[in-house]
């Protein structure tokens, strides 16, 4: 009986369905290096439920009126691409209407045709004229019937015989606005005015507009800060009636603006977090402004993940580097190297892998070179995902696709929820189980309800290396570990006795089954 029961646990698990609506990607759209074809290799485009296209800017016309533009409009749909550079294996005809990153789109939506596209507008350095946009009735109306024109009937301005009436129609299933940032402006040259909060509602507002009585259905989302500061400088509250959901930019905590190492997308809020500008920042904080403060509904959440890393130089090994004094940042690392695509390079060429379990959150270090690297990982993004089916989130979203490996590997961690796993070899007799055991939280310990539970582990293995340890929550899967430590966390934690249990997988296929760890989370602040 127990045996039906320990395999009846087991199936569940392999069956266990994550919930999140939405998989949001960015691509970045750089003419260079990464196609629309690389989307498809991957198995990533019937993964993603939204890929953003970034970027249109707002710009002046020859009229002065803003409207939506290109800072190189040749890539998008005027270069003609080699049949190498094509989805299909099928070069541009240089004569055609639509041609570049457009017609690949085009193709890609026919291939998934679950797939929607919305045309991303502003981005960092992509704001300048926003606030001119936004800043009386006509130049939203006329900033929004120029979008609508452009991208959603298609009718593109004619460049070298490129474009034309209905050239990008079908393409588009609405817009996401990215203005970074109304009030306090962003790269030098950026125009900001204090009216730019309750402009920017009115601009949201008169795309919903126009957008419904073209189709309804077609899609509006924001990208936003995930910072205090930045946050309240959007009427958040006020706009998401009119948005299908908010794209929360739930990384760049840290950076090179700071003196002091320190993740830059983390998952939770360390106390151990002494770079001066974060404020203790992280993807669960940011979250938990939009719900408890903000009262904006879950449903209308898309919080971030990031593809690439954040470095700096010149760091002692303290700590690995964690939190220690450093400059340089960005700047440090060699020629190719930053993305997530790019880590196993970096493993072989000096860096060491660390894990912040207060932070939840990947970090590597070079003792040799003293770089630090923050980034994202399969067990981070893993980790976020359950989070955001914890707490009924929209969906999880990330910066930005081309960062990923040719595998689509973090792509698919946010659509599964799972981390990649070591496939293990055949059980053999005779050898010795792996033996795990829960450090944390303690038998009989009471917790607050509604928290995240950071689960702690200790793991012993005779034979081979652990490779797999799988948590179970009153009985339920909480997902599972394949990178060490192996720790792991259960997200808004309910009411009530709970009883935890972890399941350790060997190379050799053996298992082994932990102390079940009795507790109660009760309604108050007792700390974790």
């Amino acid at each position: 009986m127990r045996l039906l029961k320990f395999l009846t646990l087991i199936i569940f698990s392999t069956q266990f369905i994550m919930s999140a609506q939405e998989v949001v990607a960015y691509w970045g759209a750089s003419p260079y290096g990464y196609y629309v074809k690389n989307i498809e290799a991957a198995g990533s485009a019937k993964k993603i439920t939204v890929l953003n296209y970034a970027f249109a800017v707002p710009g002046p016309d020859s009229a002065g009126n803003i409207v939506a533009t290109f800072r190189n409009p040749y890539p998008v749909y005027v270069q003609p691409y080699t049949a190498d550079m094509s989805i299909d294996g099928t070069a541009d005809d240089s004569a055609q209407q639509l041609r570049g990153q457009f017609n690949q789109l085009k193709k890609l939506k026919a291939m998934n045709p679950n797939l929607k596209i919305l045309l991303s507008i502003g981005g960092w350095g992509g704001c300048t004229y926003f606030s001119d946009a936004a800043l009386t009735e006509k130049s939203r109306e006329t900033f929004v019937d120029d979008c609508i024109n452009k991208f959603i009937l298609g009718n593109l301005p004619v460049i070298d015989s490129a474009g034309g009436m209905g050239a990008a129609a079908g393409i588009f299933d609405g817009f996401d606005i990215d203005w970074e940032f109304p009030v306090s402006g962003g790269p030098e040259g950026m125009h900001y005015n204090p009216e730019d909060k309750e402009n920017y509602t009115k601009l949201i507002k008169q795309f919903r507009k126009k957008l419904d009585a073209i189709r309804p259905g077609l899609l509006l989302t924001a990208a936003v800060p995930a910072d205090k500061p930045n946050i309240n400088n959007f009427d958040i509250a006020g706009v998401q009636n009119y948005l299908n959901w908010f794209n929360l930019m739930t990384y760049d905590f840290h950076g090179i603006w700071d003196s002091v190492t320190g993740h830059h997308t983390n998952l939770l809020s360390s106390p151990n977090d002494t770079a001066e500008s974060g404020g203790k920042l992280s993807f669960d904080k940011s979250v938990k402004y939009f719900l408890d403060t903000l009262r904006v509904k879950n449903y209308k959440i898309v919080p971030g993940t990031a593809f690439y890393g954040k470095a700096w130089g010149n760091v002692n090994s303290t700590n690995e580097g964690l939190y220690q004094v450093g400059k340089d940042s960005g700047r440090v690392l060699k020629p190719g190297m930053g993305n997530y695509s790019s880590i196993p390079r970096m493993l072989s060429d000096g860096f060491n892998y660390y894990w912040d379990t207060l932070a939840m959150a990947p970090f590597l270090y070079n003792k040799g070179e003293k770089i630090f690297f923050t980034f994202d990982d399969a067990k981070s993004i893993s980790l976020k995902r359950h989070y955001v089916d914890a707490y009924k989130l929209r969906g999880i979203m990330c910066w930005e696709i081309s960062g990923d490996d040719s595998l689509g590997t973090l792509i698919n961690t946010m659509y599964t929820g799972r981390m990649p796993e070591a496939e293990a070899g055949k059980i053999q007799l005779g050898k010795s189980t792996p033996i795990i055991s829960i450090t944390y939280p303690r038998n009989k310990k009471k917790v607050a309800a509604g928290t995240n539970l950071i689960i702690n582990t200790y793991g012993e293995d005779k034979n081979n290396q652990i490779i797999k340890v799988e948590f179970y929550g009153d009985g339920l899967s909480l997902g599972y570990c394949t990178k060490a430590p192996f720790d792991w966390a259960w997200f808004n934690m309910p009411v009530g006795e709970h009883t935890l249990k972890a399941i350790a997988t060997d190379s050799y296929g053996n298992k082994g089954v932990s102390q079940t760890v009795k507790f109660v989370a009760v309604k108050s602040d007792i700390e974790n």
